[in-house]
């Protein structure tokens, strides 16, 4: 869980989402919960993970067109 735990964490910062071990915990300037928090990073990895995804129909459609597969 630990592991998990610092992932998450990481994962956060790296798109952006304050986030703590708690509410009160580092930044201070937490504008929500840890739980809102939490949710609106689910939906921010939903969003990063469609938008690779339509790159790569992207990417595939025009490799099809171009005769490259």
């Amino acid at each position: 869980m630990i592991g998990q735990r610092k992932f998450i964490k990481m994962w956060a910062r790296t798109v952006g989402m304050p986030i703590g071990n708690t509410d009160n915990d580092k930044p201070e300037f937490l504008p929500i919960t840890q739980t809102d928090v939490r949710k609106a990073l689910a939906m921010r990895t939903f969003w990063i993970l469609l938008h690779i995804i339509t790159c790569l129909m992207i990417i595939a459609g025009n490799s099809k067109t171009l005769g490259w597969i």
